[in-house]
C-alpha cells in the first residue's frame, strides 16, 4: 500500500491538474480519474487543505469538485456544457426561418449570405443559425500553414496570369441523374483570371489536348477581340495530360499550340501542388456548391442557358470576399477594361470539332493518354 501511495503521489506531482485542464492533454479519461481521485483523497483525510496541496491545486478546486460530487455523483466530475442557457438579442423565429431558407437554396456561408441579401443581423448570429441547424459544413484544415499570396496577386493586371484546369461532373451526386438523362458534358474545361478573378468555362465529353487547344483558342480570340494582347497571357496549368504536361519535350501539343501561335507563355505548376492553381481549384468549389448541387436542368440546352446565367452572376455580381468584396466587374472597370470582355458564354468544344472551327493538324491536335503516377519522366 505504501508503495501505491507513493507512485501515486509522484503521479501527481508530474501531472498537475492545471496541466490537464489547460488541455495540454486532451484526454478525459485522465482528467476524469484525476479528479476521482482527488475526491477520494478527501473522503480519506477529511480536509481540502491537505487534500490542496498534496494534488498541487486551490483549495476552491478540492471544494468545487468535492460538493459537486455530492450533488450530483461521479457525473459530477465531467465537465457541464459551458455555453449560455439564456442568449441574449437571441434572433426572432421568423429571421431564423429567412437564414435557413435563404441557405437551403443558395448554400452561401454566413458572411455571403450577409452580403448578398443584406441581412439585419450580424455574420456571427447567421453562423449560429447555421450551426444549430446542422448546416455547415466542417471544413479540412492542413497542417502546413500556406503562404499568403494575395498581395502579390495585386500586383498583376487583369488577363496577365491564367489559371487553366479541369473539373470532373459526374462525380457531384446531385448533378449525376442529370448528367445520365440528358447525356450531358463530362467535364468542365475551366480558365480564372488571377487578378480580377474573371471565370470563363467550356464543356467537353472527352479530357484530351485537342479539347483543351480549342477552349485556349476560343478564350484567346474573345480576349484579342476586347483588346487583350495574348502574347502578355501566362496560362498556368497543372501537369495533366490534357495540357501535355506528362510530355518533356513539347514538339506538339497544348504547349505547342500556344506559344507557337498566339506567342503566349505556358508555366506548368510542380507535381502535387495544387494550391499554386488555388484561383481556379476554388472556383470549381464554388460553382459545385452554388449550381451543379443546386440546378436542375431539362435538356442540353436549358443546361448551357444556366451555365451561362451563373457565369454571368459570378463575373458581374458576385462579390469576391479574398478581393476586398469586389466583382470581377469592378476590378475590370478599375483597368478600363470594357465589360463585355467577361462575356464568354460557355460551349460544347467537341460540337466544334466537326465545324470546321478549328484546322486539324496531326502534330497539334492529339490525345495523350495519362501515365500511372509511379513513372517518372526523365530529361
Amino acid at each position: 500500500m505504501r508503495f501505491l501511495e507513493k507512485e501515486s503521489k509522484i503521479r501527481r506531482k508530474n501531472m498537475t491538474y492545471s496541466i490537464i485542464a489547460n488541455n495540454k492533454l486532451k484526454d478525459k479519461k485522465i482528467l476524469y480519474n484525476f479528479r476521482r481521485e482527488m475526491v477520494e483523497r478527501y473522503y480519506e483525510i477529511k480536509s481540502y487543505r491537505k487534500t490542496a496541496c498534496e494534488f498541487g491545486v486551490n483549495v476552491k478546486t478540492v471544494l468545487k469538485w468535492v460538493k459537486r460530487y455530492q450533488r450530483m455523483g461521479l457525473a459530477g466530475l465531467i465537465d457541464l456544457p459551458r455555453s449560455p442557457k439564456l442568449i441574449r438579442n437571441k434572433l426572432s423565429p421568423e429571421k431564423t426561418e429567412l437564414i435557413i431558407k435563404l441557405r437551403e437554396i443558395t448554400g452561401f456561408g454566413a458572411k455571403r449570405l450577409k452580403q448578398e441579401f443584406n441581412l439585419p443581423m450580424s455574420s456571427g448570429a447567421i453562423y449560429r443559425v447555421l450551426k444549430e441547424n446542422g448546416l455547415t459544413k466542417r471544413v479540412k484544415r492542413k497542417y502546413q500553414k500556406k503562404r499568403d499570396l494575395r498581395k502579390e496577386k495585386e500586383r498583376l493586371k487583369p488577363f496577365e496570369v491564367i489559371q487553366m484546369d479541369v473539373k470532373y461532373l459526374d462525380d457531384i451526386p446531385e448533378f449525376f441523374k442529370y448528367y445520365c438523362k440528358y447525356k450531358l458534358p463530362r467535364y468542365q474545361i475551366t480558365a480564372r483570371d488571377v487578378r480580377s478573378g474573371t471565370l470563363f468555362y467550356f464543356y467537353t465529353y472527352e479530357k484530351s489536348v485537342t479539347s483543351t487547344i480549342i477552349s485556349v483558342k476560343l478564350l484567346f480570340e474573345h480576349l484579342s477581340k476586347h483588346g487583350i494582347n495574348p502574347e502578355k497571357i501566362t496560362i498556368q496549368v497543372d501537369n495533366g495530360s490534357e495540357f501535355s504536361g506528362i510530355r518533356i519535350h513539347h514538339d506538339r501539343g497544348f504547349k505547342k499550340y500556344v506559344e507557337k501561335n498566339w506567342n503566349a507563355k505556358v508555366k506548368y505548376i510542380p507535381p502535387h501542388y495544387p494550391n499554386a492553381n488555388a484561383d481556379v481549384e476554388s472556383s470549381h468549389r464554388l460553382i459545385e456548391d452554388e449550381f451543379y448541387s443546386r440546378e436542375s436542368f431539362s435538356s442540353i440546352k436549358d443546361f448551357l442557358n444556366k451555365a451561362s446565367a451563373y457565369q454571368f452572376y459570378f463575373n458581374f455580381l458576385r462579390k469576391n470576399s479574398y478581393k476586398q468584396f469586389k466583382t470581377p466587374l469592378n476590378i475590370l472597370e478599375n483597368y478600363k477594361i470594357s465589360p463585355t470582355t467577361a462575356l464568354l458564354p460557355p460551349v460544347i468544344v467537341d460540337n466544334l470539332i466537326n465545324k470546321n472551327h478549328i484546322s486539324h493538324t496531326h502534330k497539334l491536335y492529339h490525345h495523350v493518354p495519362e501515365l500511372p503516377g509511379n513513372i517518372q519522366h526523365v530529361k
